[in-house]
């Protein structure tokens, strides 16, 4: 298919979703409320869980119309959750700004993330038809559940070094991959896909969610040029028990390298002049690539439910997505 077709239509969803999420948010008062949600907006982001909502719906020859209140909603499900978790970690920034608890205060960090989730509740069946209403609301109440889970364990593995790599898989298939397998079953429901159809989607999801979890831990610790207000190592600094560290826990065998292992565990984290040195471990024992090669498999895995769909223009541009995930640097 034309590339440049692809791209247009792309953009087109990509406006059509801009358009709407600030159609909640006209109001200006109470200004301390409205006004911190228009400049969490404002700092744009990728949209994934909305475009995979309208893509989903098109994939299947779905009304993206009726598709769009509903992934709008996803965003600002997604949108609520960053809000809260910035307040829980007490991060300065967020896509490269002062996060709303640092800008303001935390109260109303608090309320605009409580308001974020109450008009995501209020737009998620708003044009859904009532056969498939309950479907969707189980849904999406499923994946605000989910997170939340999620967070819980994050906060668990905080204080413990006895975190395996399964628990960190469950957590982030909770915390990062559950809402964006459910922003493609939604979309799924709402094109009235069949059973088979919505499984493969959710697998889409899934995978992706997984595999886009990963590659934020592997870039933590080698992009270049770090973008929207990270910093590499900044996982090792805070102590981080991700799939990387925790790799290292089954790889690492050099005195020097257990020895800073194990500080960081101790330690919940390292000082900033000791990341250079665990990068340079990691590298050496290959831990970067046994990271790619798990993100290549999903990316297989999305590629085999993928190929059972029909050519559409929406499959190519899931394919285009996906890829772009793929090679993504930040």
């Amino acid at each position: 298919m034309n590339e440049s077709k692809v791209n247009e239509k792309m953009e087109e969803l990509l406006a059509l979703i801009e358009k709407n999420l600030y159609c909640f948010f006209c109001k200006n008062d109470p200004k301390n409320l409205y006004e911190p949600i228009r400049y969490l907006l404002d700092a744009k982001g990728k949209r994934i869980r909305p475009l995979l909502t309208l893509i989903s719906a098109g994939i299947l020859n779905g009304d993206i119309n009726k598709a769009i209140k509903p992934a709008i909603a996803l965003e600002f499900l997604h949108n609520f959750t960053l809000v809260h978790d910035d307040i829980m970690d007490n991060s300065d920034l967020r896509r490269n700004r002062e996060t709303i608890h640092k800008k303001w205060n935390t109260s109303i960090g608090i309320l605009s993330g409580d308001l974020l989730l109450a008009i995501a509740f209020q737009n998620i069946i708003a044009d859904v038809g009532l056969d498939y209403c309950k479907e969707v609301l189980l849904t999406y109440t499923n994946s605000l559940i989910e997170v939340c889970e999620g967070q819980g364990f994050d906060l668990d593995f905080e204080e413990r070094q006895d975190v395996t790599i399964n628990e960190y898989f469950l957590m982030i298939e909770k915390k990062t991959a559950k809402l964006i397998e459910n922003s493609m079953v939604v979309g799924g429901m709402i094109a009235n896909g069949n059973i088979d159809d919505i499984r493969s989607l959710a697998a889409i999801g899934k995978s992706l969610g997984l595999a886009f979890q990963l590659q934020d831990d592997l870039l933590d610790l080698t992009a270049i040029n770090p973008k929207f207000g990270k910093v590499v190592g900044k996982d090792i600094v805070e102590g981080k028990k991700t799939f990387i560290m925790l790799k290292a826990k089954e790889v690492f065998t050099k005195k020097e390298e257990v020895d800073l292992l194990d500080t960081f565990f101790l330690n919940h984290g390292l000082s900033p002049e000791n990341v250079p040195l665990m990068i340079q471990y990691l590298e050496q024992n290959g831990i970067f690539e046994l990271t790619k090669e798990t993100i290549n498999g999903y990316f297989s895995t999305i590629q085999s439910h993928l190929n059972k769909f029909e050519n559409n223009i929406y499959k190519e541009l899931l394919n285009n997505l996906v890829s772009n995930i793929l090679n993504r640097e930040y």
